[in-house]
Order: C-alpha cells, then structure tokens, then sequence
C-alpha cells in the first residue's frame, strides 16, 4: 500500500505495509520473531529542534526494503533503509545521527536512530527430515537458529509443526532458496547422490544472489567426499565451491547416536557463527576448539 504519512517537514511517499501505530509495530515484531524473518527496527532516540517524528517513533524495515510505521518519510527513511541492510547482513545494531539541515531533509533540527536486527536468531536450513535432521532440531530448540528442515518427502515433514518446513525437491529448491552471508545450511539427506543434487541447487542459488552461506556443512564420511568431489570436478567454479563445504561436520566426540551426531554438529556451527578462536595446524587448518580452561584471554 502507498500513502502519505503526515507530519513530515517535506513530505515523502513510502511503501509500508501498514500504518505503524504502536499496537501494530509490537504485533509486527512479535510475528517477525515467531517466523525466524529478518527485519530491523529503527527507534528515535534522539530528536533536537524541528524534526518529522517524535522520541520514540519506530519503523520496521523489512528485508524486502518494504516498511512498516515511519521514522520521517523521504530522505530520511531512504537513508535508514540503506544502514538496515547492513544491519541485516551483520546483525550488529547501529546508531543514526542525520542532521536536517540540507543533509537528508530542511526541517533544521538533528534526529538520532538506533537501529537492531528484530531476529538475532542464525537461519539455518537443514537438508533431510531423517533421523538426524529431527534431532537437531531437537537439540538445537534452545540455541540461537532459526531451523527450516527440507525435504522432498511432504509426509517427512508432516509432524513438525513448530519448525518451518519446505517440501521443495533441488531442482525447486534451487529457485526458492534465498542464501544470505548469515546463513547455515547443514545437508544431511537420504543418500549422497540427492546431497550432491541439493549441494548444487545451493550453489545454483548462490550464484543467483551473489552471496555465499556463512556456513555450509556436508554429513558424511571422507570417501562420500571424495565421490562428490568427482561429481563436481568438471565444474570449475562448482569444484572449487566444494572444496569450502565442511565435511564431515561435527567435532570428535565420539559420537554414535543420532542425537550425539547433532550434538557434534551444533557445537562447530556455534562456534563458527560465534567466531570462537580455532586451534590450527602447521598449515593454516582449523583443528577445533579450545577447552573452556585452556582457551586464549581476552585482552
């Protein structure tokens, strides 16, 4: 919807999605969280002399550059929407300060914004509703992901009503996947010839958005690499994407049980979305982690 938010010094026309009253931003938000969407909201906090909106005014900058409420129409908003997509691609909040004195607007006066990612929470798709992908959603319910499990199965997915689900095949997978730099994709799918089926449609997307996933892990053993390897050997660009897939996922603990092998799984992610110092080999090679007691002071 279109329309002409009122108070403005200039004026200004957004696309919002709706009128933006406080009621509306919280329920926003609130639905936002539940569905794991990334988001940012922008809150004034500061607001000297003539200004468009008051202490306190909120707007929701939704992925799409889609907006819910107003922080000051026109340029104002433009500009925050141009920060809140480094918000979203980090997850770092930022501070604003625009003076409205020919910068961004004539009102005259200087608005300061806080700008905060509304979902802190990791996207991370899992490739594979068998044993293992249920079991790191289970594990993983409490720790910062947002999961959503695909498979080509429907009925694998039929009982997972609080996880979000995508009963895509690759080929389809490929086209509505949406890849971000903040992204954890963890393939784990019936066999290895459907793993490399949905690898390629990850590296179909990327290569769609220009962007490749934070963290892309393989569940498997060297030798299903190794046959992967050869699938993608004739592909330049695929082959050398490959090489950045981890594989296997998981630290050495000696794990056996599905719910131990998720266990394994979600501690190196958290540790790499983390950026927890890795212990390194004479090569440069991540090796693990350090144990709580013996891991570097913080200066």
């Amino acid at each position: 919807m279109i329309r002409r938010e009122p108070g403005f010094c200039r004026g200004g026309i957004v696309t919002i999605r709706g009128k933006g009253s406080s009621r509306e931003i919280y329920a926003q938000l609130a639905e936002m969280a539940a569905r794991g969407e990334d988001g940012v909201l922008a809150t004034v906090i500061r607001a000297d002399r003539s200004v468009p909106r008051h202490l306190g005014s909120k707007m929701i900058v939704h992925r799409d550059g889609t907006v819910t409420g107003s922080v000051g129409g026109g340029a104002v908003e433009d500009h925050v929407r141009s920060v809140a997509a480094e918000v979203t691609t980090d997850g770092h909040c930022r501070r604003v300060t625009l003076k409205l004195d020919g910068q961004v607007s004539v009102c005259g006066g200087e608005v300061e914004l806080f700008l905060e990612p509304v979902s802190t929470a990791v996207p991370c798709w899992i490739i594979g509703a068998g044993h293992l992908g249920r079991a790191l959603v289970d594990l993983g319910a409490n720790l910062p992901f947002h999961f959503t499990v695909v498979d080509d199965r429907s009925e694998y997915l039929s009982d997972l009503a609080l996880v979000a689900t995508c009963p895509d095949p690759p080929a389809v997978f490929a086209r509505s996947f949406q890849p971000t730099s903040r992204t954890v994709v963890l393939v784990a799918s019936r066999n290895h010839e459907l793993d490399g089926d949905y690898l390629e449609a990850i590296f179909q997307a990327e290569a769609a958005a220009g962007v490749q996933v934070a963290y892309l892990g393989l569940v498997g053993s060297r030798t299903k690499a190794k046959v992967l390897q050869q699938r993608f050997a004739a592909r330049d660009a695929w082959h050398q994407r490959f090489a950045q897939v981890v594989v296997p996922v998981g630290l050495a603990l000696g794990a056996e049980t599905p719910h131990e092998i998720a266990l394994s799984m979600l501690a190196e992610v958290l540790a790499s979305v983390r950026g927890a110092p890795w212990l390194s080999s004479a090569e440069g090679q991540p090796q693990g982690v350090y144990f709580m007691r013996s891991r570097p002071r913080e200066d």
